[in-house]
């Protein structure tokens, strides 16, 4: 199964590897992504978030945090 991979990088210092499963093609779900694990970050004190690159169509990672689409939204699993 394919996943949405990103990497976030805050103040902190801190990063955190995000990542959820990609049911289909979908760019809108795919711009969500950022957007929403972005507003969790932002919920749980981070500041200064930046966005790496968004990868799509990769392996599932070893470790980071894990996001469900809802129908809506990316959420933390």
């Amino acid at each position: 199964m394919p996943y949405n991979v990103q990497n976030f990088t805050y103040d902190g210092p801190g990063d955190s590897l995000c990542y959820g499963r990609q049911d289909d093609h979908n760019h809108q779900q795919a711009n969500q992504f950022t957007i929403d694990v972005t507003a969790y970050l932002q919920a749980q004190g981070c500041t200064h978030i930046h966005a790496g690159p968004f990868r799509s169509n990769q392996p599932e990672p070893a470790n980071g945090k894990e996001f469900r689409w809802n129908g809506a939204n990316w959420v933390r699993v």
